[in-house]
């Protein structure tokens, strides 16, 4: 095992560990509830079955993983059983699992199949403590309207494009994976006190990525130019993107916990390592997204529009700086300005020349050819629409598109609404679709993790509001 995979795989087994820590702690406060619910027969038999469980997951695993995975062996265990406990406990680990990915690292049958065992056990988790519960309600709101407008959409572009078979393929392989994750977050975090799990999983996850980034770069690339990654967020654009997603956070999970005054000098700690990653990464579209983030924050603090210009101003001013402190050289900065414009270019014309259903799903890189204007020229290799918003209208069309900036304008909305207890959610939005303006990550989980629970956690807290609980949640 080289150096690099055994950093990651050693790091997993840490991550994993704090996110089971995080876990029972919070556990620790649900135990009331527990001992509330059934009978004392009834809660004996459940702490029978769940001992069941960690003994047959604990031998399962053990006989693919071996002696030297012992420790993952008992770290997935335990996070089944806590799955099994509460479904907020699954789904913060599903997502967790997502953001880890120990399957690049470990490469056999057992771990190449947890994302799809996961997701299992957490839509099973959710479906029977709602059986349990009686409650067989389907929440749905504007934004599982908006979503499932712009699934349905962009599967009848896959269905019905030139490329139908591959198209239908990586439909299901890549994207409607976000959309199960989307309502999936919905329906298994209820109350407003749910959303706590899966915050720690954002945050440890973010941690993880950020040692092995930063260890990659420095001490095994250490003649890197960009910030080097792992997996599929290997790439410096992409991984500095999720950096720019997760550090609010962070921020606040740091600035919410009794460690004041300590908690502000971990947080502006945090913001600067972390902002230097983003900055090592060398990618200006998350370095104006970290830019936006923080922005954001002062946005709702200052009520004086001219305090608000003068705000733009500054952060545009403070990316022109750190533009010309960045060691790309300007034939690759001019070359990849170049190439963005051409692609987002023709991915306006795909969609111009077809507003009902674009050119299809996954028909950018086919069509791009036949759609790119007369006079350009790209030289990159990796064509795809670099934006986030242009990329569901070329593939998609134009409902596609509307569907996805409404369900955006949603979350936004959802955010705003609760900026004052949950600040996090605006600037994480804030930043991330600036970042996206220049990515193309439509299709990613990362998105719809995002606004599954920004909508999904004003709604908890709308619904305590009703019922005057709360209501100082509200903006």
């Amino acid at each position: 095992m080289d150096e690099l995979r055994l950093l990651t795989y050693n790091t997993h087994q840490v991550s994993f560990a704090l996110l089971i820590l995080g876990f029972v702690l919070l556990l620790v406060n649900d135990i009331k509830e527990l001992k509330n619910k059934g009978s004392l027969f009834y809660r004996r038999n459940i702490i029978f079955v769940l001992v069941g469980i960690f003994l047959g997951c604990f031998v399962t695993l053990f006989q693919a993983w071996g002696p030297e995975g012992i420790f993952f062996v008992l770290e997935f265990s335990l996070l089944v059983i806590l799955s099994i406990i509460r479904p907020k406990y699954a789904t913060a680990f599903f997502v967790f699992l997502l953001l880890s990915r120990p399957w690049e690292t470990i490469n056999d049958q057992m771990m190449q199949s947890m994302p799809r065992e996961i997701s299992y056990l957490a839509i099973l988790s959710v479906f029977a403590h709602k059986i349990l519960n009686k409650d067989f309600s389907f929440r749905f709101n504007l934004g599982t309207f908006f979503v499932a407008i712009f699934a349905f959409w962009m599967f009848l572009s896959a269905l019905f494009s030139s490329h139908s078979t591959t198209a239908v393929t990586e439909y299901f392989n890549i994207l409607f994976k976000g959309i199960i994750l989307f309502v999936l977050i919905q329906n298994s975090l209820q109350d407003k006190n749910d959303f706590m799990p899966t915050k720690i999983a954002l945050v440890i996850g973010i941690l993880e990525k950020c040692f092995i980034s930063f260890y990659s770069t420095f001490f095994i690339h250490n003649e890197a130019e960009r910030l080097v990654s792992v997996g599929i967020l290997s790439n410096s654009n992409d991984v500095a993107a999720i950096f720019v997603l997760a550090i609010p956070f962070f921020i606040f999970f740091i600035l919410k916990t009794n460690l004041k005054p300590l908690s502000w000098i971990i947080a502006i700690l945090a913001v600067l390592g972390m902002g230097y990653l983003i900055f090592q990464a060398q990618s200006r579209g998350a370095i104006l997204g970290m830019i936006a983030a923080v922005a954001s924050w002062f946005v709702y603090k200052i009520h004086s529009k001219k305090q608000v210009l003068l705000l733009i101003g500054a952060g545009v001013c403070v990316a022109l700086v750190l533009f010309t402190f960045m060691s790309r050289s300007s034939s690759d900065l001019d070359a990849s300005q170049s190439n963005r414009v051409v692609f987002m270019k023709a991915g306006i014309n795909m969609g111009v020349r077809n507003p009902i259903l674009g050119v299809g799903y996954w028909g950018f890189r086919d069509n791009l050819s036949s759609y790119i204007l007369d006079g350009d020229s790209a030289t990159e290799s990796k064509m795809t629409a670099h934006s986030s918003w242009i990329l569901p209208f070329a593939e998609g069309g134009f409902v596609a598109f509307m569907s996805y900036i409404l369900l955006w304008s949603y979350g936004f909305f959802c955010a705003w609404q609760i900026r004052k207890s949950e600040p996090e959610y605006f600037m994480s939005l804030a930043g991330y679709a600036v970042t996206c303006t220049f990515l193309s990550h439509t299709y990613l989980l990362y998105p719809f993790i995002l606004l599954g629970l920004v909508i999904t956690h004003y709604q908890a807290l709308k619904q305590n509001f009703i019922l005057g609980n709360g209501n100082e949640a509200m903006a």
